[in-house]
């Protein structure tokens, strides 16, 4: 079976967003980016981690939702953001 990036950038996103530090939160998609490449493998590009963000944010499913602006419980800038509201 073969993943997509996108599928790859979304379990890591819901992963992070489960974490206790942003359970009920929301975190910016620069944020994001920048602890999905983390929480990869060093063989993702950033371009790409950036362009499957965004795709996870223009459709979020469940357990995510999506938000045009918020203050960022990482970096407390106001942002677009991502939030897992359910878990």
């Amino acid at each position: 079976m073969t993943y997509t990036t996108e599928e790859f950038v979304r379990r890591a996103v819901v992963g992070i967003l489960r974490k206790d530090k942003y359970r009920g939160r929301v975190v910016c998609l620069t944020c994001l980016v920048t602890m999905t490449l983390e929480s990869l493998h060093s063989g993702w590009r950033k371009s790409e981690i950036a362009r499957a963000v965004d795709k996870v944010y223009a459709a979020p499913g469940i357990p995510m939702e999506s938000r045009a602006s918020f203050l960022c419980a990482h970096c407390r800038k106001t942002m677009p953001c991502l939030g897992a509201p359910y878990l």
